[in-house]
Order: structure tokens, then C-alpha cells, then sequence
């Protein structure tokens, strides 16, 4: 850097020789002593500083989508904001943030919702600890409604709402808005669709005729998933208990394709980059039911399981 300068050093010395020769000459008109020194001093300064001033340090700037970026001797290296890992607040288009279900150019997201009418206590249905506010939030849990539970990674959960008024309904998911309905009478509605998609929590509310509901609070904990890939599942029988031996394939649009088997227990688990797969499973004498799972950077990810059946007693026709 310093030879950088050095051409620069005899222009500026240049510059200041002719201004004090300026000086003297003007001295002769009869300006002050003192006046004339100090100008000359500020100039100099002033030249120094745009001499030296260039080239030095790094500069930083900013690369056109409000993601900061430093160049210096090095290649710049730029990280958007919305694929760190350390970022905490994913932007609401982001189309892999946990929890989204935006439709259109980003695809549909880890999970959509159904609301429908339903009562709880046809269900025999209990109310662990009763919220004392009139738009109201529980998570299911055996035959018990509760405000706050934790449910294993990648297994689907159900969540009840009670509607006090007429009017829209929006449940966010954090400040993500995973269900919009238009118009609800007041009541009870049963919300499924939702399942333990990261390894983290969900904070659910909604709101409804211009009140707010208390906090749900969701923890999806590892329970005996591996954690320390990007990407974990299950594959089950019909009765639920898992199957080993049993070849995963994942799958994307852009012709990726991954596979792995899984252990004594029937999990799995792989590294693979942020987006969308098709997870489905291979083991003779077994027909497989397929799923989505979408991955998401700084995150663990859990697809749904994946249902074996006997060769002999297949899904139903309809069932992919």
C-alpha cells in the first residue's frame, strides 16, 4: 500500500510549494502574517487527507439486496441474509423458512392447514389449564387440550381454537401467517395438517373479530431422531413401529437424487442442500406411502414418516 502512495508524495509537495510562493505574494498586498499561515496549513492538511485517503483499508458497501459485503485484496464473498443460519428473522418471503405455506412462484411450504368446524367435547376432550381470554389456542394431547407441550420431531399434531366472534381468522406461526380465512362464526374449529417440521419450537395465535388468543407455545424435541444432519425421518409399519433395513431415496426437480437406509429403529438421516424432496422408500415385499420434505438451512429438518405396507394388504387406491 505504501508504494501505492509514494507517486503521490511529489504532488503533493508540489501543490504545497506553489501555494506558499501564493502566500508570499499575497503577503506583499498586505494580508496578515498569522492569516496567511494558517490558510496554508488547512490546505495542506486537506491534501494530505485526499492523498492518503485513497486506497486504504477495506471498502465496504453493499451488493444491491441490503446484504453487506467487504472487499479488500480478496474476492468478495456474499452470504444473503435469508439463507444464513445465524439470521433470526428469515424474511416472510423466504422461500425456505420454517412454518411457510406462501403459494405461487415459491411452491407451497413444509405444511398446509385445514380449519374445520368441530367440538371438542363430542371428542371427550379435556381442558388441561383453561385460558382466561375470549379468543382461545390449545394443542391436543391424548385426550387433553393444553397451552404449552412438547410432541416428538416429525410426528403431526392437532390444534383447537375458540372463536369468540364473528369475523376473518388468521393464525401466524411466529409473524408467519399459515391460515387466512375469510369468514368464521363464533365456536369451536379443529386445525390439522400441522407436524413437528424442525427440530426447534412453533408460537402459534390467531386472531378473530379484533382480538388476539394467548400464545401457543410448541416445542418439537429430537425424541430418537439423529440431529446431526440436515435432513432426518422414519419409516414405520402400519403399526407404527419402525423398519430397518429400508433404502430412503430422496429426489428434487433439479434431478438430485440421495439415498441412505435406515437404522435398527427404522430412522434415517442425510446432508442435503436447502429446497424441496420427494422421500420415498424401497424394501421387497413392501409397498411405501411417499412425502414431501422440505430442508432449510441452519436448521434440523424432519420429513413425515413413511408408512410401510405388505405387499399382500397395499394402500388403499387412493393413498400415494
Amino acid at each position: 500500500m505504501l508504494l501505492q502512495r509514494l507517486p503521490k508524495i511529489p504532488l503533493l509537495l508540489s501543490t504545497t510549494f506553489k501555494f506558499y510562493d501564493w502566500i508570499i505574494d499575497m503577503g506583499n498586498f498586505g494580508m496578515g502574517k498569522n492569516t496567511l499561515i494558517a490558510s496554508g496549513l488547512i490546505v495542506t492538511l486537506f491534501l494530505a487527507g485526499f492523498c492518503f485517503g485513497q486506497g486504504m483499508g477495506d471498502r465496504r458497501g453493499y451488493d444491491g439486496t441490503a446484504t453487506s459485503s467487504v472487499q479488500s485484496d480478496q474476492k468478495t464473498t456474499i452470504v444473503p441474509d435469508y439463507l444464513s443460519p445465524y439470521n433470526p428473522g428469515r424474511p416472510e418471503w423466504d422461500p425456505f423458512g420454517p412454518g411457510t405455506i406462501s403459494t405461487g412462484a415459491m411452491g407451497i411450504g413444509a405444511y398446509n392447514l385445514q380449519l374445520e368446524p368441530a367440538d371438542p367435547a363430542r371428542e371427550n376432550l379435556i381442558i388441561k389449564d383453561p385460558i382466561k381470554v375470549s379468543n382461545q389456542l390449545y394443542l391436543q394431547m391424548g385426550s387433553q387440550l393444553t397451552s404449552q407441550a412438547q410432541v416428538p420431531l416429525g410426528e403431526p399434531y392437532i390444534i383447537w381454537a375458540k372463536v369468540a366472534g364473528k369475523g376473518s381468522f388468521r393464525l401466524y406461526d411466529y409473524n408467519n401467517l399459515v391460515i387466512n380465512q375469510g369468514y368464521v362464526m363464533p365456536g369451536w374449529y379443529r386445525i390439522s395438517g400441522a407436524y413437528a417440521d424442525v427440530l426447534g419450537s412453533h408460537l402459534y395465535r390467531f386472531e378473530s373479530a379484533g382480538l388476539s388468543s394467548n400464545n401457543l407455545s410448541i416445542l418439537a424435541n429430537a425424541g430418537g431422531y439423529p440431529t446431526s444432519f440436515s435432513l432426518t425421518g422414519r419409516v414405520v409399519d402400519q403399526l407404527g413401529a419402525g423398519m430397518p433395513g429400508v433404502r430412503v431415496i430422496l429426489s428434487n426437480n433439479e434431478g438430485g437424487k440421495f439415498s441412505t437406509m435406515t437404522d435398527a429403529s427404522g430412522y434415517y438421516a442425510m446432508d442435503v442442500a436447502s429446497g424441496k424432496y420427494l422421500v420415498n422408500a424401497e424394501r421387497s415385499g413392501f409397498y411405501f406411502t411417499p412425502t414431501n420434505a422440505h430442508v432449510w438451512t441452519g436448521v434440523v429438518s424432519a420429513a413425515r414418516p413413511i408408512v410401510g405396507y405388505l405387499a399382500a394388504n397395499p394402500p388403499f387406491s387412493g393413498q400415494i
